[in-house]
């Protein structure tokens, strides 16, 4: 991506920011549980233990590469979901107009619908309806893998379509970081 380049937690990482820093939203998230001992980076939201980044420009990325790109920060997942908390905070980060935006859940033929992260599937916010497996005319796979709306509600959708994402790490136990411009 252009323009930015954020050093991670690691100095041995770097991460391309497709969205500028100046773009990102300076709105406050809604309220928080207990937080991590860590920080979050320029860009990211902590919540509980965890930092959260939601890509919303306006080219999407399919669900492989958005998981892909997460797994470039810090060893990162797309975001797993527990709580109805987590769906409305993830719901006023993502302030995107362009797209729904893939989060890290998908189902396996052998064993079902389950988290990236291998979290346990205790908490489900299917939109009315679905999971429903719909095959749409030109699509070439099923739908395993998981968009959420912008009401916070879930859909299952093939994998190839371009979407944003939400991306979750682990906060970092930094005591600074590095902004470098490419």
């Amino acid at each position: 991506w252009p323009g930015e380049k954020l050093l991670l937690c690691s100095s041995s990482a770097s991460y391309q920011l497709q969205t500028p820093i100046s773009n990102l939203s300076a709105e406050k998230p809604p309220s928080t549980p207990a937080p991590g001992d860590g920080k979050c980076l320029p860009g990211w939201w902590p919540y509980g233990r965890y930092c959260y980044f939601t890509y919303n420009g306006k080219v999407g990325y399919s669900w492989p590469e958005a998981r892909h790109i997460c797994q470039e920060v810090n060893g990162g997942e797309l975001a797993s979901i527990h709580s109805r908390a987590e769906v409305e905070f993830i719901r006023n980060i993502n302030y995107t107009k362009y797209h729904y935006v893939w989060i890290g859940l998908t189902r396996d033929r052998s064993y079902g619908w389950g988290w990236t992260d291998l979290t346990s599937l205790g908490f489900t916010n299917w939109a009315p309806g679905e999971p429903n497996e719909a095959v749409h005319d030109g699509d070439v796979g099923k739908e395993n893998c998981v968009e959420m709306y912008h009401d916070g509600t879930w859909n299952d959708n093939n994998c190839v379509q371009k979407r944003g994402f939400v991306c979750q790490h682990r906060q970092c136990r930094f005591t600074s970081f590095t902004l470098r411009h490419a």
